[in-house]
């Protein structure tokens, strides 16, 4: 037997009591059959052929009460828990912050920066005031944030009193080879660093270097032995020096002076090539050449500093020209740039012509700032 069916009960959101009865629910959409009809009844027959699913019911009115309201409130409860204790965190921060700013002035009146002295008695020093002492320490960041310039490269080679430096960066020179020249002006340079034993460097190929231990500064040597090679040529020995690197290695001033002339050439009448001609400074009497190079970075009329200013770079010439460094030359073609000095003052030397005029240049030039881009023969040699 099935018990009576009783009345559902629920609380208005205004918190007072109503008896619900199930048959006065209405579901939206859906007519509840509760009255009897007959199976003529062709409303009947029609909800019976449809979809009888109850479609959710629609607000009620009614508050939930029970379990999920108590954890509501519980919930509610916390946040305004939560709100006064960070309110409360709030006012203790500003008190400390004003505190320790009231304690901080006091300190300052009674101490004033630009009035303090040492302790140390009679002769104290009076200490800078803040603004003075901001801008010095100002300026000492940025003055050490500056680069600093690289050192000079090693000397090599010298004439008289003239010094000649490494024209490529230490790290990537391969070996320095001195040998004659093709012309009689050429003028033979001694070297400070001590020669190596040609059949020795060939079996090693090279002089083993050790660059790691190489000092710095305007007056340092280079490390190792120099190579002296001999070629049947009217040039007196030491008269040129091919100093070797890679194919693209920087090219660096070996003295310092003036560029006086860049001549685009083709050597031995093949092959494309650059002079470029720096007068030394204080020796007017001097024309420095070196060739093999390209990308040049200068122009004429600049200004170069001896072992610190790129001019160029090494030219790749070891697929077509067999150079005698390669045999000293681990894993490459013996590429180099070739460095000579010529007598400015010989009647037989033209390399200054289409030259720069300089004050007391000995040699005849043309008008100041131009410079010679015909292509000939090289008056260097390789």
């Amino acid at each position: 037997m099935r018990p009576p069916r009783r009345s559902r009960t629920g609380t208005r959101r205004d918190d007072g009591v109503k008896v619900i009865r199930t048959n006065e629910v209405n579901f939206g959409g859906h007519e509840h059959p509760l009255i009897e009809r007959t199976s003529e009844d062709a409303e009947y027959r029609e909800w019976k052929r449809g979809d009888r699913r109850l479609a959710p019911a629609r607000d009620t009115g009614l508050a939930v009460e029970g379990r999920i309201a108590r954890h509501r409130r519980q919930q509610e409860r916390a946040q305004r828990r939560n709100l006064v204790l960070a309110a409360c965190v709030a006012v203790a921060l500003l008190v400390a912050l004003g505190g320790w700013r009231w304690a901080s002035d006091r300190r300052a009146a009674a101490n004033p920066v630009g009035e303090t002295t040492a302790t140390a008695g009679v002769g104290a020093i009076p200490i800078a005031s803040s603004r003075s002492f901001t801008s010095k320490a100002i300026a000492t960041m940025r003055s050490s944030n500056k680069p600093k310039p690289a050192p000079p490269t090693p000397i090599f080679a010298n004439y008289k009193k003239l010094q000649l430096h490494v024209p490529v960066p230490v790290a990537r020179l391969t070996e320095i080879g001195f040998h004659q020249a093709s012309y009689a002006y050429a003028l033979p340079m001694d070297s400070p660093m001590p020669d190596a034993k040609l059949s020795s460097a060939a079996n090693k190929v090279g002089t083993s270097r050790d660059t790691s231990a190489q000092p710095t500064g305007a007056d340092a040597v280079l490390v190792g032995s120099v190579l002296r090679m001999w070629r049947p040529r009217p040039g007196k020995p030491d008269t040129a020096a091919d100093v070797g690197g890679r194919p693209g290695t920087v090219v660096i001033a070996p003295v310092s002076g003036t560029v006086v002339k860049i001549k685009a050439y083709k050597l031995y009448g093949k092959w494309d090539d650059y002079e470029i001609h720096i007068r030394p400074e204080g020796y007017p009497k001097l024309d420095l050449v070196m060739v093999h190079v390209n990308d040049l970075t200068i122009t004429v009329g600049d200004e170069v500093e001896a072992g610190v200013t790129p001019i160029a770079h090494i030219r790749k010439l070891s697929d077509k020209v067999s150079h005698q460094l390669r045999d000293y030359v681990k894993g490459g073609g013996g590429d180099h740039v070739h460095v000579q000095i010529n007598d400015a003052t010989d009647p037989a030397y033209k390399g200054l012509q289409g030259a720069i005029k300089m004050a007391s240049d000995p040699a005849t030039g043309t008008a100041a700032g131009t410079t010679s881009k015909t292509a000939g023969t090289a008056t260097p040699s390789p």
